[in-house]
This record gives structure tokens, sequence and C-alpha cells, in this order.
């Protein structure tokens, strides 16, 4: 998670730098909702793989892994379709040359607003 934050950073501001900023920030914004999103998840996923190991609780090692495990491939399901969408937006929509930055960014907008609220609305349930 480190390096990959690293090397975004590194790259964004070179090229914001070199006066490449806008034609990095509309190519990267869009895709980046569900893909700089999916990395997060899948930090997580092996952060909370990794705690079950060093902090097993009641539960030998291999029990907490295999507990963890199964709540894991939930989010690394998640994280694959969000990957193969990203993508899909990448190869079709972010590398589109035709399309002005103002439209690629209010459809970024869409897709960040559209992840978050997925995010955070997921999984509750009216009572």
């Amino acid at each position: 998670l480190l390096y990959n934050g690293a090397l975004i950073g590194a790259v964004a501001g070179y090229l914001t730098e070199r006066g490449l900023g806008g034609t990095f920030y509309s190519f990267v914004v869009t895709h980046g909702a569900f893909e700089l999103t999916a990395i997060a998840l899948s930090g997580a996923a092996g952060l909370k793989l990794g705690h079950s190991l060093l902090a097993p609780g009641r539960r030998t090692r291999r029990q907490s892994l295999v507990h963890a495990a199964r709540e894991c491939v939930v989010i690394v399901y998640g994280v694959t379709a969000m990957l193969i969408v990203a993508a899909a937006v990448e190869a079709f929509w972010s590398s589109a040359a035709w399309i002005p930055d103002a439209v690629k960014y209010g459809v970024a907008a869409v897709c960040w607003i559209g992840v978050l609220a997925y995010l955070v609305l997921q999984g509750r349930h009216a009572t």
C-alpha cells in the first residue's frame, strides 16, 4: 500500500511539475475510483489475514486464519469485480483522447460518489 501510494504520488508530482498534470489526472481520475478503492480493500484484506495470524485470540493460528480467510474471500470477489471494471474503463474511457477533460471529470465524480455510496450503504438493512 505504501509503495503504491508513493509511486502514484511520485508520478503525479513529476508530471504536474512538467506541466502534464492535466493529462495525467484526466486519465487516472475515472478508473481510479475503482482501481484505487480495490487496492485499498485488498490491503485491508491482507491486513486482516495478517492480524489473524499475529493475534489469533482463543483459536489456533490455523483456525483463526481460516476464519479470517472466509470473511476476506467476499472482499476478494468484490475487488476482482472492481478491477475488471477499472480495466474496462481505463482501456475504453480513460485513454480516449477525444473525450473532453470536463466530461471525464464529471463522469469521475459520479463514479467516485457511486463507489463511496456503495461502501457506506452496502450491507445496511432497514430497521
